[in-house]
C-alpha cells in the first residue's frame, strides 16, 4: 500500500473508531484483527490486506471505500496510478463511490490462480453486482457458486458468506459493485 493510501486509511480507521466509542482493544475483537495490528495500521506502520480492511470495515459498519478514501473536492481527477491498491489473496481497488441514500461504491478486483477468497457476510442488506472483464470466475454466496466468462455479471446478497476462485490459468479481474442500503 502506498504512503498516501497508508495515511488515509490510519485516519479513517481512527476517525471511525473514535467516532463508535470504541478502543483498540474494542474493534480488534469485533474484527478479528490483532490488537497490535490495527495499533500499527493506526499509526501509518501497517500494510492491512484486503482481508483485513473489509473486516475492520464491516466490524465498522462502513464500505470498505470508507477506509481508503480521502476527503475529496467536489470535482477530482484520480490518475490510475493514485487509486488506493490494497493486496491480500486478492487485490482490489476502490474506483470510485456514489453515495445519495444508498451508497455504492466500484473496485477494480483481481483474483489470483489456485486462490480461493472466502469472504465473511458484510451488513445485512449489502448486495454486490460482479461484471467479470478477464480470465474466469467461480464467485457467489457458498451455497449457489456460479461460474463466471467474460462479461457475465452476478448479483448476490453479500450479507451471506461468499467466495470467489480463479479459474483455469490465469487470474480473473472484475469490476465488483457493491451497494450498501445507507451510508
Amino acid at each position: 500500500m502506498k504512503r498516501k493510501a497508508s495515511r488515509a486509511v490510519a485516519a479513517n480507521v481512527r476517525a471511525l473508531r473514535v467516532a463508535r466509542g470504541m478502543s483498540l482493544g474494542d474493534l480488534a475483537s469485533a474484527s478479528g484483527t490483532g490488537k497490535a495490528t490495527l495499533s500499527r495500521i493506526e499509526a501509518e506502520h501497517g500494510n492491512p490486506t484486503v482481508e483485513t480492511l473489509y473486516a475492520l470495515a464491516d466490524a465498522l459498519g462502513v464500505p470498505f471505500g470508507a477506509l481508503t478514501a480521502e476527503a475529496a473536492p467536489g470535482a477530482r481527477h484520480v490518475r490510475a496510478g493514485e487509486v488506493p491498491h490494497v493486496g491480500g489473496s486478492i487485490e482490489a481497488r476502490v474506483l470510485t463511490q456514489i453515495a445519495g441514500g444508498a451508497l455504492v461504491e466500484a473496485l477494480e478486483v483481481t483474483f489470483p490462480v489456485g486462490q480461493v477468497r472466502s469472504a465473511s457476510p458484510h451488513p445485512a442488506g449489502v448486495t454486490e453486482h460482479l461484471l467479470l472483464t478477464e480470465g474466469r470466475l467461480r464467485a457467489g454466496p457458498v451455497d449457489a457458486l456460479a461460474e463466471l466468462d467474460p462479461g457475465d455479471v452476478l448479483r448476490f446478497a453479500g450479507d451471506v458468506a461468499h467466495q470467489y476462485a480463479a479459474i483455469g490459468e490465469q487470474p480473473a479481474r472484475a469490476i465488483v459493485l457493491m451497494a450498501y442500503p445507507s451510508a
